[in-house]
C-alpha cells in the first residue's frame, strides 16, 4: 500500500495507518486522524507528540461532556478513541527514558480506555494477574453475563504496543463472537514498564503460565479451550509460551516470528556467527560506532533500538541487539509445539519479513499459513489498517479449532503429549524393565498395555480393525516408535469421532467390559493415557514431566463420580492413603490405589 501520509518516513506512516485500522473497532476516526497528521512535521518526534496529545486532549474532554450529560454511548466512543491518541502522543519518545511527557500520555491512555471499560455492557474488567511477587495489569472480557465458561482468548501485543490497544487488535473481535477474552501486559510491556521496571524476558513460559493459573481461577473461562494470541513481538512470545504449557489449545501468531537474532543482526552486514560474537563482547567500538551510523540513516532503526533499549533496560545500542538474540524458536523450541498454530503473514511487512515462514517450516504440530496481500489492503505488519478482514480470517481458523476441542478430548491430546515425552526418557536410559506403580507390571508392560489400549481405542472409534488382542505385543524393537504411531493415530481417531461435545455426547463406544457413553469412554481412556504415563514417570523418576495440571483436574472429575464398578482386578484398586498437601499425580494415584 503506497503511503497516504509521511510519504519519506515510514515509521510515521506505519503508526498512522496502524492508528487509522484501529477506526473497525472504535479506536480512531478518519477526518480526526487526517487532520492531526497534515500538523506534524515528518520525523520531528516532539511535532508528533504534541499534535496527537492535542487531539487526545480534545476528544476526551468532549467525551467528559457526553458522560456528564448522560450520553453513555457518546462517552463511551470517545474515550476509546481518546486512549488510542494518546497511545500514540508517546510512542516515539522513549529515546528519553525520564522524559516526563511518557507518563503523562500512557497514564492518560490508561485512564480513557478504564472510563470506556465501565460504559460496555458486560463491562470491561480491570485486572491484576498475580505474577513472581508482584502483578501483570490486564482486562477480562466477557461476551454476556450468563457466568458460564467460554472458549478462552489470552491476547497480548508485543514490543511496544499495549494492553489497551488490544481492543481492537483482536479483543472487540473476538467477544462478538462469544469467546471470553483475558488481555495483559507482560513484562517490558507498557503496563509493567511504565510503572513496575519490569523488563522484557525471552522465557514467555513463565509469564503465560501464572496467566493461565489465574485464569483457570474465573468461571467464565473453558480451562481447556484457552488460545493464545500474540501481535506483532508477540508473534514469537505466543510460539514460545505454547512450547512449554501443554494447557494451551491454540496459537495464533499475528504476525509469526522466528528468530529475532536476525534482525538485530540484519544490518551489521556480517556472518551470523561472527555479528552474535561482537553483539555480546564486552567492548567493540567499531560495532558501537557502525549501529550510531545505522540508526543515524534509518529511522526504522533509530527508533526500534531506541525503543528497545527503553523495554529492556540495554544501556547501549549493542546491549539491546545482543538482548535480542536470546529470543528465537531454534534448537527444537518451535518443535515442540503440539497444539494447532496460526501463522500469519503480510505481503509487504516492513519489521519482520521473512519471519513467519521460518516459524511455519519449523512446526511439527498441526499449522496453518495466512498470507495477507497488497491487493487486498492487509500487506502491512500485524496487517494493520485491515483488521475486519484480518479478525474475519483469524477467528473463522480459531472457531474450527475450538469446536473440535470438546473439554474432554483436549485434555487427550495433552495427556498423549506428556506421556510422550516420558516414553521418550524411558527409552533414552533404556530402562524397560524397571517396575512401576502398576503392580506386577515393569515399564515394558505397563506400555505394552497403553499401546494396545490406545490402538483398540483408535479402531473402535474408527471402525477398523486394531490389528491384534490387547495382550499381544504391541511395541516390537521399538517401544517409543510404537507409540509415537499409536499416539498419532489416538489422537487423530478422537477428533474423528468427537468434531464437537454434541457429537460426542451421542456417540457410544463399545469396550471390553461393554458399550459406554462417548463422554465416560473419553474419560476413561483420558484416564488410561495419563496415568500410565504418570506410572513410567514415578519408575524412572522423572516426576518433573508430569502435567500437574492434568491430574488434578483428572482427580477432581474422578472424586464427583461413582468410582466403586471400577476397583476391581484389573482395574483400580481401594484408595490407599496420601496427604492433601502433596504433589496432584501422587494424590491421583493414591486414589486409584496405586502403592507409591
Amino acid at each position: 500500500m503506497n503511503p497516504i501520509f509521511f510519504p519519506g518516513h515510514p515509521p510515521f506512516w506505519y503508526e498512522t495507518l496502524r492508528t487509522l485500522g484501529h477506526i473497525a473497532y472504535g479506536g480512531a476516526d478518519f477526518g480526526e486522524v487526517a487532520t492531526t497528521a497534515e500538523h506534524i512535521a515528518p520525523g520531528d518526534y516532539d511535532s508528533w507528540h504534541d499534535q496527537w496529545l492535542a487531539t487526545a486532549d480534545r476528544v476526551a474532554d468532549q467525551a467528559r461532556t457526553s458522560r456528564e450529560g448522560g450520553h453513555c454511548t457518546s462517552a463511551r466512543d470517545g474515550f476509546l478513541r481518546a486512549s488510542n491518541y494518546y497511545r500514540c502522543a508517546e510512542f516515539f519518545l522513549h529515546g528519553d527514558a525520564a522524559d516526563p511527557r511518557i507518563h503523562h500520555a500512557y497514564d492518560a491512555s490508561v485512564g480513557c480506555f478504564r472510563q470506556a471499560a465501565e460504559l460496555f455492557t458486560p463491562a470491561i474488567e480491570p485486572v491484576t494477574i498475580p505474577y513472581e511477587g508482584t502483578t501483570l495489569p490486564g482486562y477480562l472480557y466477557r461476551s454476556d453475563t450468563s457466568g458460564l465458561p467460554r472458549p478462552t482468548v489470552v491476547m497480548f501485543n508485543g514490543f511496544d504496543g499495549t494492553a489497551e490497544e488490544m481492543h481492537f487488535f483482536g479483543a472487540a473481535a473476538a467477544v462478538e463472537r462469544g469467546y471470553t477474552v483475558l488481555v495483559l501486559d507482560g513484562p517490558g510491556q507498557p503496563g509493567t514498564r511504565h510503572h513496575q521496571n519490569l523488563l522484557f524476558r525471552p522465557d514467555w513460559e513463565n509469564v503465560i503460565t501464572p496467566v493461565l493459573d489465574f485464569a483457570a481461577t474465573l468461571p467464565e473461562i473453558d480451562p481447556e479451550r484457552i488460545a493464545v494470541f500474540g501481535v506483532s513481538m508477540g508473534g514469537y512470545l505466543a510460539p514460545r509460551a505454547a512450547a512449554f504449557d501443554r494447557r494451551i489449545a491454540a496459537v495464533v501468531a499475528l504476525d509469526g516470528v522466528f528468530d529475532l537474532g536476525d534482525i538485530s543482526t540484519a544490518p551489521l552486514a556480517l556472518p551470523r556467527a561472527e555479528a552474535e560474537r561482537r553483539l555480546r563482547a564486552p567492548h567493540d567500538p567499531e560495532l558501537d560506532a557502525a549501529l550510531a551510523a545505522a540508526m543515524a540513516a534509518d529511522p526504522s532503526i533509530k527508533w526500534a533500538i531506541e525503543h528497545g533499549m527503553f523495554a529492556m533496560g540495554a544501556g547501549t545500542p549493542r546491549a539491546f541487539c545482543a538482548a535480542y538474540l536470546d529470543y528465537h524458536l531454534r534448537e527444537g523450541i518451535a518443535e515442540q509445539i503440539t497444539c494447532p498454530v496460526l501463522v500469519c503473514s503480510g505481503e509487504d511487512d516492513g519489521f519482520f519479513k521473512g519471519q513467519p515462514e521460518k516459524l511455519y517450516d519449523h512446526l511439527r504440530c498441526e499449522k496453518t499459513f495466512l498470507a495477507f496481500t497488497d491487493a487486498e489492503g492487509a500487506d502491512a505488519h500485524c496487517q494493520s489498517g485491515a483488521q475486519k478482514l484480518a479478525f474475519a480470517r483469524v477467528y473463522d481458523w480459531l472457531d474450527r479449532v475450538m469446536a473440535r476441542r470438546p473439554p474432554v478430548v483436549g485434555s487427550i491430546g495433552r495427556a498423549l503429549v506428556m506421556t510422550g515425552a516420558v516414553v521418550e526418557a524411558v527409552d533414552a536410559g533404556d530402562r524397560w524393565s524397571v517396575p512401576t506403580p502398576c503392580r506386577a507390571w515393569d515399564a515394558h508392560a505397563t506400555l505394552n498395555h497403553l499401546v494396545g489400549g490406545m490402538r483398540i481405542f483408535a479402531a473402535e472409534l474408527t471402525g477398523t480393525d486394531p490389528g491384534g488382542e490387547h495382550h499381544d505385543d504391541w511395541l516390537g524393537a521399538d517401544p517409543s516408535g510404537a507409540y509415537r504411531a499409536a499416539a498419532e493415530a489416538d489422537r487423530a481417531a478422537w477428533q474423528h469421532a468427537a468434531p464437537t461435545g454434541i457429537d460426542l455426547a451421542k456417540a457410544t463406544v463399545r469396550l471390553g467390559f461393554g458399550s459406554v457413553p462417548g463422554p465416560m469412554a473419553a474419560l476413561i481412556h483420558l484416564t488410561e493415557v495419563l496415568v500410565h504415563g504418570v506410572d513410567l514417570a514415578v519408575a524412572i523418576d522423572r516426576t518433573d514431566l508430569i502435567d500437574q495440571h492434568l491430574c488434578a483436574d483428572l482427580l477432581a472429575s474422578m472424586r464427583e463420580m461413582d468410582m466403586e464398578p471400577f476397583r476391581r482386578p484389573g482395574m483400580f484398586g481401594p484408595q490407599t492413603p496420601a496427604s492433601e498437601g502433596a504433589p496432584p499425580h501422587v494424590r491421583l494415584l493414591a486414589f486409584l490405589g496405586r502403592q507409591i
